[in-house]
């Protein structure tokens, strides 16, 4: 089974084999995900179909204890807190959990990260030897840092009494579930931005970061961006596709350019794209509004850009009429054929 027909096919099967629990990103090999091998697995033995079924793991020698716990429900599960630690500082401040520097403190000792810190420091980055106060130590200065890295692009401020009170833009944040990089590079645009511009903004997102180029997809994408035999997207990128961010791009505008994509992983990272795309161009709309300093040029085409990532289409697009419910692609070159004709006809 692979990663892609795992996650995105309802496919039930009486016998599931993993032949491999490595996987290649980014020119290296990686373990699969906990998540994923569960993911996989669980197509064997669907309850309509099977009352029983098999699911046959092939790893290393190294690595086959961790599968047997896992398989077996021994499994220690860990915090995985401290990789969204500002992400949620930010959420409970807006919510007021946090209203000082004090109370952050008291509040990381109340999560389940400090319960597995003191347990297994050395999962955390944390040394073995360190006793009880070392731990919270770091844990206070890992809360800190990241109070400060919140300040430091005006998401929350801090005053010399050590309160600390959320901005717009942190609210903006929590209500729209944006990570921490994302905001920051919000903060970056100057506000003489293009369409264009916002479109590589969107696709740099850290929300699309388990979006992977694979192999086998870049001859589509290139086809996509550029072929001068058929039509291609609008803004075509420099060279090949080569990175997930440019693959992203791609597909936001292949998307909204109603061009059709045929591969069916593409078509799957496309969907997942834009139910996420839709929530980052909104926040980064409003998130302009809300600047001080005249960025009109770059609001208003924050402005087209979420529309366009509700609407999937471009807002000078021909095809309007496939926002419409159960109309397609070649439904809407009709529509538009005939409308072309009763105004050649008047």
């Amino acid at each position: 089974t692979t990663r892609t027909l795992a996650m995105g096919v309802n496919l039930p099967a009486h016998l599931v084999v993993i032949k491999s629990t490595m996987q290649y990103i980014a020119g290296s090999c990686e373990e699969y995900g906990e998540a994923d091998i569960l993911q996989m697995i669980g197509r064997a033995g669907r309850p309509q179909f099977d009352s029983s079924a098999t699911a046959v793991i092939m790893t290393k020698v190294q690595t086959r204890d961790k599968y047997t716990n896992l398989m077996n429900g021994m499994e220690i599960i860990e915090s995985s807190l401290h990789g969204h630690l500002v992400e949620h500082l930010n959420a409970e401040i807006v919510l007021q959990t946090i209203s000082d520097v004090n109370m952050a403190l008291d509040w990381i000792r109340s999560t389940y990260l400090y319960i597995r810190a003191l347990k297994n420091p050395t999962h955390y980055g944390f040394s073995a030897d360190l006793d009880r106060c070392g731990i919270e130590a770091k844990l206070q200065e890992l809360c800190l840092k990241n109070l400060n890295a919140l300040s430091a692009i005006d998401l929350i401020r801090m005053d010399e009494d050590i309160n600390i009170k959320p901005t717009e833009a942190g609210r903006l944040m929590a209500r729209f579930c944006i990570a921490f990089d994302t905001m920051e590079q919000f903060s970056k645009v100057v506000g003489t931005e293009s369409l264009f511009d916002l479109v590589s903004l969107v696709s740099k997102s850290r929300e699309f970061s388990d979006i992977q180029l694979r192999v086998n997809e870049k001859r589509a994408l290139n086809t996509l961006n550029r072929d001068k035999n058929r039509r291609t997207i609008r803004f075509p990128l420099e060279g090949k596709i080569k990175t997930s961010e440019m693959k992203v791009n791609c597909l936001i505008q292949a998307q909204m350019s109603s061009i059709s994509i045929q591969d069916f992983g593409l078509t799957q990272d496309t969907a997942k794209i834009f139910r996420i795309g839709m929530r980052i161009s909104k926040c980064l709309s409003e998130f302009l509004s809300h600047r001080s300093e005249a960025v009109f040029p770059a609001l208003l085409n924050s402005l087209i850009l979420a529309k366009c990532f509700r609407a999937k289409i471009w807002e000078n697009s021909h095809f309007v009429s496939k926002q419409l419910e159960k109309i397609g692609e070649g439904e809407a070159v009709l529509l538009l054929f005939l409308l072309n004709e009763c105004i050649c006809y008047s």
